[in-house]
């Protein structure tokens, strides 16, 4: 078969061609539209969870399900060094394209809040700075009449029978001061009979970084997706497949399953791989070990090898010490404990490890592996950890 035949798209934020194990995800957010189409307030939905576990795809999925659902969909993919107000600029501009055909008024209200956000700037080559796509008085944050501008805007788009929705990606990254005002502006309006939905994807701790916004996003709802079983693996892999017209024998799908771990990333790579290296309309277990030490080979190196590398002696033997507790979070003092040791007292080697992003704390006094099935990968390498690690002081107890 051709490669264009391939269904399986290993690219960071692309949607799997079966979204599987993630029912519940997606029947929470239909509800809670269907909710606010009728006019009703519902929780706003975060959807959090490593990298590679499918929280973009599982967005545009819903934003997908919205706009066939009669919404406006305002997106954005935030980002600390901008304020949110220019995050939301392109998401305005574009949900202005697709709803020209409703009205001037609508127009009006778009371009109404458009010139109340600030405009987006461009890094000029040569470290020459930067420039503004328009003029705006210079502030940083949204201007004062963007709320006012949002309300208009709400009414004009429920006058045409439709609802407003913003969805945030990598939410844990929008800065604090404009996400409190588009959370303030939800949270008003669903006390209205013209609620606004919102819609949000990110890393574990967006629940704190939303929490440090307003308090009451406690209240909210929250799926943490984390690795697909191996019934959903053998699905992702086999519906795609069959639909295709080619099979997949069982025993090659549980050699997938077990070497991608459920980790859907890695689910598209190897899947990916063995569709490439099959011939004719089945893919043999022989196929898909012929590719196993070779994809093996690439992930690792794109995931793990090259920050492991640069670890000290105590890193090492921190980083065992955690995959040895098995998948996390973890909390630091259990992790501490291995040593004999405080968790204060590991702190350094803790932040050190946050710095090189091979640690990250999902809330407080916990700590986890910032990429899935890194456990796997320090357990595999293991005897070469512990020859790196023998040359520091930190030693674990022995029982």
């Amino acid at each position: 078969m051709p490669i264009s035949d391939n269904p399986f798209r290993p690219a960071p934020g692309s949607e799997p061609p079966a979204l599987v194990g993630r029912d519940a995800e997606r029947s929470a957010a239909e509800y809670a539209l269907s909710l606010t189409r009728s006019g009703a307030p519902a929780q706003p939905i975060v959807f959090t969870g490593l990298r590679g576990m499918g929280k973009t795809a599982l967005l545009r999925r819903c934003i997908a399900d919205a706009e066939a659902a009669d919404a406006v969909v305002i997106s954005g993919e935030a980002t600390r060094d901008e304020p949110l107000g220019k995050t939301l600029f392109a998401g305005l501009q574009r949900a202005r394209r697709q709803n020209a055909t409703l009205g001037k008024k609508l127009r009006t209200g778009f371009d109404a809040i458009i010139e109340s956000l600030p405009r987006p700037s461009f890094e000029l080559p040569g470290e020459m700075g930067s420039i503004v796509l328009e003029p705006s008085d210079g502030r940083e944050e949204p201007l004062p009449d963007t709320l006012d501008a949002l309300d208009e805007l709400n009414a004009l788009v429920r006058g045409h029978k439709r609802y407003l929705v913003f969805a945030i990606d990598e939410i844990q990254e929008a800065p604090v001061a404009g996400l409190r005002d588009l959370v303030r502006f939800v949270h008003r309006t669903a006390g209205l009979d013209i609620p606004v939905y919102l819609l949000a994807a990110g890393l574990p701790n967006s629940r704190g970084h939303l929490h440090e916004v307003r308090t009451y996003t406690e209240r909210w709802r929250y799926f943490r997706l984390d690795l697909l079983g191996a019934a959903d693996t053998r699905a992702a892999i086999e519906i795609p497949s069959r639909e295709r017209g080619v099979t997949v024998a069982s025993d090659a799908l549980d050699l997938l399953a077990s070497e991608s771990g459920g980790y859907p990333f890695f689910v598209q790579e190897y899947a990916s791989a063995a569709w490439l290296a099959h011939r004719g309309s089945a893919i043999t277990q022989a196929d898909v070990a012929r590719i196993v030490p070779g994809v093996r080979r690439i992930l690792e190196d794109d995931f793990y090898d090259a920050p492991f590398r640069l670890l000290t002696p105590r890193e090492c033997a921190y980083v065992l010490a955690i995959a040895r507790l098995g998948p996390g979070p973890h909390t630091t003092g259990e992790v501490a404990a291995v040593f004999g040791a405080t968790s204060e007292a590991l702190s350094s080697i803790r932040n050190r490890l946050v710095a090189k992003d091979i640690v990250y704390s999902p809330a407080n006094g916990l700590v986890e592996f910032r990429i899935p099935l890194t456990e796997r990968y320090v357990l595999a390498h293991r005897y070469e950890l512990e020859r790196r690690a023998a040359d520091g002081k930190l030693s674990p107890l022995r029982a």
